[in-house]
């Protein structure tokens, strides 16, 4: 694993602004149009009694457009990070962006490479057994 500066080059894309852009988007519907009613029910849940690995995704982002970050991790606590996460790579690409400085960059092995991706399944996994004992 190595972790360097690197400048932005021409034409590169800002994946920190435009997955944050999103999430931003996301608090903002929740906030002004926080009619739960309007998300179906999770099909899922309905044919088999178990959460699935995104319920109450919808309610975390409401309650943490809210500030209601305890009951946001509640709902579904991987949702709540993600979307954090992503807010606050988009405010540190739109600074590096915007001041035209160098960002810090990460770069991994392949075995490295396969080391972060089970450990995204493993929180996928954890957060799916959370789910399932406090529903």
């Amino acid at each position: 694993m190595r972790l360097f500066l690197k400048k932005r080059t021409k034409g590169q894309i800002e994946f920190g602004i435009l997955y944050g852009s999103i999430a931003i988007f996301a608090l903002c519907v929740s906030r002004f149009i926080p009619d739960l009613n309007l998300i179906p029910s999770c099909v899922f849940k309905n044919c088999t009694g178990l959460p699935c690995p995104t319920c109450g995704s919808s309610r975390a982002i409401v309650h943490l457009a809210h500030g209601d970050i305890l009951s946001s991790i509640a709902m579904n606590p991987l949702t709540a990070l993600c979307l954090a996460a992503a807010v606050s790579y988009f405010l540190f690409s739109l600074t590096t962006l915007v001041f035209d400085t160098r960002r810090m960059s990460l770069k991994l092995e392949e075995n490295e490479k396969s080391v972060v991706r089970a450990g995204a399944v493993l929180l996928i996994l954890v957060n799916w057994a959370y789910l399932v004992f406090t529903s």
